[in-house]
């Protein structure tokens, strides 16, 4: 019996994939549609959070990944807004954040007086307005207020229990054997244990039941003759019922299977007489796709082929969520179904001893990949504050392609397996509507209403009373930010700044040259910072007003930690050579030198071979490259040079100096530069003949721009008065690492501090350079 179906199976494919071979004209429609509608580069952004759940005291520390759908790469975002809303939809705090290489730290500051209850981290950016999807990521995460106490959330609303229906396709069709999933949940998506859904016909009679899961999801078949009516389901002595009458006489049955056989899966595309009598001059298609990348099939329509099994390599689908649709000649989509099919896993992170420094452990990482981006938050290991557990697989390759993100993303992803497979199978297909309509695929185009914003922008007008305008330069200088620049000015006094990295309370000092000799000219200097304000237009609100929980005060004040009234300061590591510019945006991200006494005597350029770039010296020449070649064409790529905040705009300069003329040297071999010159890779460097902040004199007009991309301060752990109890070890933090980046060896160090536990949990999440995503949780012995 398998061999004669496996047979169908390859007879039917073979025709199907030679049929693509042959010119369709209603093929390339559908081609150009997904084209179309994809063309516009679309951003994933994934929240790192050192946990869910957070007392008033502490801060919501976090790192965010940013990446190119398309190619599932890091993308040059640079602006980023974070957004934190109540359970209304209230706007508790708002930032702008500046992300550099695909990924970005931040921290929001809570403030004490906040009421315990759930709240939501929204991310996006400028460039997601230009979507009629919300393409912003969202995080819900519960904060306490110690004085209150703590609201549950997981306890069953009874009132708003509801039972969804949701046939596989889209559609349930009359003739033919269909599948109905069933979603019971109540209005905070939670679901109670051990429901038994009853099936049952028009006269009442029961047809059979089905076993729910936790998550209250299920499905069940039906054929044409069951009578098929209404599912119940009772809780509490209370029941609900779902009559279903959304029948359709003609259309298509669509069952996806990925879950039965490794490495395959298996697609069953059913109908009935009457829709083969009206597709006798019709032709249907089978469409995979994800955003436009796309493979399409030609279906076979005919008596003899109502019912049709293709079977297809999990190989050959794309990484992540894939959509299936059936279209007709006609562009009508029949059904539509999302299946997940998981990339291949990156190897685990190790992670060994390293030794003791002071009060902290020292641990050496190994990734499987070098120059792979990471954050680290440590926990204890009987921490309840991690429920939510978003992950970055969840967070890149799942919820950007459907409408409802996944919840609890740990038990799907984490050790997966035929069951849990089968499982997160159910929750797509039962997700209540598509993220992407087909209606507006093929009928609509997204255009750039709104701007891919990278920096910011300072824009303004000159005295009126400055003759000859368009003879003078406007010149701009910041000491905090490194930046010295000046712009041209028009006929009509106008001057523009574009691209600047500015930090909040940043110092600005203005002044108006005159050319040629750029001789300082009196006169008021007019400004305004533009896109630092963009709203978006998409911006959380609750879908379902579900009725206000009132926080529960525990039974002993030991379940939530205690917190000391004045800080209480560990003595630090001094650090004799510590770095000046580590802060300055965008350095973080960077490694970085001091240059002592020791290495004053290394050459230059070799130091600069050592960190991963190529040096070519010729004829007493010198030229640097970057190992990375993002181009098709012959041109190497080289690296952006900045020194004292000056970019240069050829290397000679650079290449003749010596290592004893910088204080400080910041370098990336693989850092993504955006813009034209082909660059790939950035050195920043500081000599030890730095501009005075007296040089500010010069200057007429000093503005401070108090609201600009958020400062990240380094990590400071909240001020517990005790580790040693059940709070702490509940819902305190231990540790949080963020901007770690793996060398070419693929080693990192990192160091965790000893609160006198036997073991911690350590969350590991980042990305390689090629886009491979990594989730992992490990448990590290601390004595």
């Amino acid at each position: 019996m398998f061999k004669t179906i496996f047979l169908i199976v390859l007879l039917v494919t073979t025709s199907l994939l030679n049929a693509q071979e042959t010119p369709d004209e209603n093929r390339d429609k559908i081609v150009a549609a997904l084209e179309n509608y994809f063309f516009l580069e679309r951003e994933a952004i994934h929240l790192h959070l050192d946990k869910s759940t957070f007392l008033t005291n502490e801060k919501i520390w976090l790192q965010g990944y940013v990446i190119n759908r398309k190619t599932k790469k890091a993308f040059f975002t640079t602006n980023v807004y974070v957004v934190l809303y109540d359970e209304a939809g209230t706007v508790v705090t708002e930032k702008l954040v500046y992300a550099y290489n695909g990924t970005f730290s931040g921290v929001i500051d809570l403030n004490p007086k906040l009421h315990s209850g759930l709240y939501y981290i929204q991310v996006y950016t400028n460039w997601m307005n230009n979507f009629s999807e919300d393409e912003s990521s969202i995080f819900k995460i519960n904060i306490i207020n110690p004085q209150e106490g703590i609201k549950n959330y997981n306890k069953i609303d009874q009132e708003s229990l509801d039972i969804t229906l949701h046939p596989e396709g889209g559609n349930f069709i009359n003739g033919i054997k269909n599948t109905i999933g069933i979603r019971v949940k109540d209005c905070r998506n939670n679901a109670p244990d051990n429901l038994e859904a009853i099936i049952q016909n028009s006269k009442g009679e029961t047809l059979k039941t089905v076993r729910l899961n936790a998550s209250g999801l299920g499905k069940f078949e039906v054929t044409p003759d069951d009578d098929f009516n209404n599912v119940s389901v009772t809780y509490q002595n209370k029941s609900i019922t779902k009559t279903f009458t959304d029948k359709n006489g003609i259309g298509f049955g669509l069952e996806v299977n990925n879950f039965s056989m490794e490495g395959k899966t298996i697609i069953k595309i059913k109908t009935n007489l009457a829709t083969m009598s009206i597709f006798k001059d019709k032709k249907a298609y089978l469409v995979v796709h994800q955003d436009n990348k796309q493979f399409i099939y030609d279906l076979e329509i005919n008596k003899n082929a109502l019912e049709q099994t293709i079977l297809l390599q999990n190989t050959d689908l794309f990484g992540g969520i894939n959509t299936i649709r059936i279209i007709d000649n006609n562009q009508k989509e029949w059904a539509n179904r999302t299946l997940y099919n998981a990339p291949k896993k990156e190897a685990p992170i190790v992670i060994t001893k390293n030794g003791r420094k002071a009060d902290q452990l020292e641990f050496v990482g190994y990734a499987a990949t070098a120059n792979t981006n990471l954050s680290i938050s440590v926990l204890p290991t009987d921490t309840k504050s991690t429920a939510e557990n978003y992950s970055i697989v969840a967070g890149l390759s799942i919820n950007p392609y459907i409408s409802e993100p996944l919840i609890n993303a740990n038990y799907y992803l984490l050790q997966p397996k035929r069951i849990t497979n089968y499982e997160l199978d159910l929750f797509l297909m039962n997700q209540t509507h598509p993220k992407y309509n087909w209606e507006n695929i093929k009928s609509s185009k997204p255009a750039t209403n709104f701007s891919f914003d990278i920096g910011l922008s300072l824009k303004g007008t000159i005295s009126p009373n400055i003759k000859n305008k368009t003879d003078h330069k406007v010149k701009i200088v910041s000491f905090k930010d490194q930046i010295i620049k000046s712009t041209e000015v028009n006929d009509k006094g106008e001057y523009l700044f574009e691209n600047l990295i500015l930090t909040d309370s940043t110092s600005l000092a203005m002044s108006v040259l005159k050319l040629p000799n750029f001789e300082s000219v009196e006169g008021k200097i007019n400004y305004q910072l533009l896109n630092r304000k963009k709203p978006f237009y998409k911006a959380f609100k609750p879908t379902v007003q579900c009725k206000e929980i009132t926080a529960e005060k525990l039974s002993t004040d030991l379940e939530l930690p205690k917190f000391a009234s004045e800080a209480i300061q560990l003595e630090e590591v001094k650090i004799e050579k510590k770095l000046t510019y580590q802060r300055v945006i965008g350095n973080s991200f960077l490694n970085g030198y001091k240059v002592d006494e020791k290495m004053e005597y290394i050459d230059l350029l070799s130091f600069i071979e050592r960190n991963g770039f190529i040096v070519e010296r010729r004829f007493g020449e010198a030229t640097i490259y970057s190992r990375v070649n993002n181009t098709i064409n012959a041109q190497r790529p080289t690296p952006l040079i900045v020194v004292d905040g000056r970019a240069l705009m050829t290397q000679f300069e650079f290449t003749t100096m010596r290592m004893s003329d910088f204080d400080e040297i910041y370098l990336s071999s693989n850092a993504l530069v955006p813009g034209m010159q082909n660059h790939t890779g950035i050195i920043r460097a500081y000599t030890k003949k730095n501009i005075k902040p007296g040089y500010i004199k010069a200057d007429p007009n000093n503005v401070l721009i108090k609201e600009a991309f958020s400062i990240y301060p380094s990590f400071k752990n909240a001020d517990y008065k005790s580790t040693n109890n059940t709070g702490f070890d509940y819902y305190g933090l231990i540790e949080w690492k963020s901007l770690i980046r793996a060398n070419d060896e693929g080693q990192f160090l990192f160091r965790i501090t000893d609160y006198n536990k036997p073991e911690v949990k350590v969350i590991i999440e980042g990305i390689t350079p090629e886009g491979k995503l990594i989730h992992d949780e490990v448990i590290l012995e601390m004595k």
